[in-house]
């Protein structure tokens, strides 16, 4: 990089690392595989609006991903293709409207930055072209966070505006989604009360495109700034309150749902150990560590900023930190005192956040060679991530082979049969136009099929020959077969020859 790059050269470098995810995530589009929670959405689609507020509110999730899809769906149709668009046009907001926002207060550099850390944080590409609510909420969440640097910087109504908007949509989009959107708003609190800004948005630091930008200083209090600043606040916690409210019923008896059943398991140490690789680990030994050092460099360069003065920027990266930290905490502290509820997924929302923080940090007092460093680095990663994303999508299940198998092998007479109820949206997606049935209560007396396809996982215990013996049938293993995260195996279970069929 040089001082010397015209406007038109930033924009053009800035719009050519958007495109270039774009085209990444638009190549790990072009395949037939989804796992239990797209499916999900799938079968949801297909209902009308009502339909699916009354289906997410049966589940544990808010609508207003499903919503956004179902009107993306009758525009543009349902195929996989289009849902996986859905999921992507997030990312690319994030990628050019909110890296503008970065670019204007803390310059060309970091807001470069900011798009390659996004890109190749290591879960964001994978869940950037699934058929959930991930990129949404980390659409939501970064600009809220986003806006309530602007609101405390300029005490303007529009920011504020954007701050209620964010949240809400937040809240609508996934519950952790919400914690973040909650203390978010807690932080612009704390700022707005114990250190007032000023209110004439001199605290923009990125127009003059110098290399280095002079910090903002913890100076000049304006009379009136906090208790203008407090009102604003308040009043956008009450409309976001007052947005959110007719779904809080809903909520109320999805928590009650939750707290006597749930699918989460029992966090212990070992299980948030598995936080960090879920987040930063890749197809190269040591990844997870060198991503730590990154988050470890940007909190020593935070701290300096504080040390020098240099407030606003070094507290607001802090807390951008902190968002996914204390969700984080929040999940973990819930599932202890009450049921487990919280996976290191739901820390997706906030991987904007934390690219934030990385590029305001990272960019802040290195060198330019070292800054072209890191840019290289995160090239790299983003190529062996790509790499991996690619298998994952492309290579890793065999979900051709299965679907090709059942195709030619299930007859007029036969049926699938499966053992975990949990997967039956992925079986209804793939094969629709078969019949299908639980295997648990099977009436194996008096089946009339002729053969049983029976995918048996490991959910639920294999049916012994003596059983199956005993009622007149055998089975014959066929092979090893699965979709996206789902893996079992397929048996031919067929009657014995001395066994008539049932009528």
């Amino acid at each position: 990089m040089n001082r010397k790059l015209t406007l038109r050269q930033k924009t053009g470098l800035l719009a050519a690392a958007a495109l270039l995810f774009l085209v990444c995530y638009l190549s790990l589009c072009f395949n037939n595989n989804i796992w239990t929670d797209e499916a999900f959405t799938i079968e949801l689609l297909h209902a009308d609006f009502a339909g699916i507020i009354h289906g997410t509110a049966s589940d544990v999730h808010p609508p207003l991903y499903y919503l956004i899809a179902k009107c993306f769906v009758l525009v543009f149709g349902s195929s996989l293709l289009s849902l996986k668009i859905v999921s992507i046009i997030p990312m690319l907001l994030c990628m050019t409207w909110g890296a503008a926002i970065v670019w204007k207060r803390f310059g060309f550099h970091t807001a470069l930055a900011f798009d390659f850390l996004l890109g190749v944080i290591p879960c964001t590409m994978e869940y950037a072209v699934q058929v959930r609510m991930y990129s949404w909420a980390i659409f939501f969440i970064t600009f809220m966070g986003l806006w309530a640097y602007e609101a405390y910087l300029e005490r303007k109504w529009r920011y504020f505006a954007g701050v209620v908007l964010t949240s809400a949509a937040a809240a609508y989009t996934h519950y952790f989604a919400f914690v973040s959107a909650i203390l978010i708003y807690g932080f612009l609190f704390l700022a707005l009360a114990l250190a007032p800004a000023a209110a004439d948005g001199s605290g923009s630091a990125a127009a003059s495109g110098e290399w280095a930008v002079p910090g903002e200083r913890c100076g000049k209090r304006i009379p009136g700034a906090r208790a203008k600043g407090l009102q604003q606040w308040l009043l956008s916690v009450c409309a976001s309150l007052l947005l959110f409210a007719p779904w809080i019923p809903y909520m109320r008896l999805q928590v009650k749902g939750v707290s006597k059943n749930y699918w989460i398991t029992e966090i212990t140490g070992e299980t948030v150990k598995e936080f960090f690789p879920f987040l930063f680990d890749m197809d190269i030994p040591g990844t997870t560590v060198i991503w730590l050092a990154l988050v470890a460099a940007g909190i020593a360069a935070a701290v300096l900023m504080i040390v020098r003065r240099e407030c606003r920027e070094g507290m607001f990266a802090l807390l951008c930190l902190l968002t996914p930290v204390l969700t984080a905490v929040t999940g973990v502290v819930a599932s202890n005192l009450l049921r487990p509820v919280f996976i290191v997924r739901y820390l997706l929302p906030c991987m904007g956040l934390l690219a934030v923080f990385l590029a305001v940090t990272l960019c802040r007092y290195v060198p330019r060679p070292v800054y072209i460093a890191l840019l290289v680095f995160l090239f790299c990663a983003g190529l062996v991530d790509y790499k991996q994303s690619v298998y994952r999508e492309y290579q890793w299940t065999h979900t051709a082979e299965t679907e090709a198998f059942l195709e030619s092998h299930v007859g007029e007479r036969d049926i699938i049969a499966y053992n975990y109820e949990s997967y039956k949206f992925v079986y209804d997606y793939y094969w629709s136009d078969k019949e299908k049935m639980l295997w648990q209560g099977t009436d194996l007396d008096n089946c009339p099929y002729e053969t049983i396809w029976l995918l048996d996982t490991i959910y639920w215990p294999t049916p012994t020959d003596a059983y199956l013996a005993e009622h007149g049938w055998q089975r014959q293993f066929m092979g090893n077969y699965g979709i996206e995260h789902n893996d079992f195996k397929i048996y031919a279970v067929t009657r014995l020859p001395e066994t008539p069929a049932a009528d």
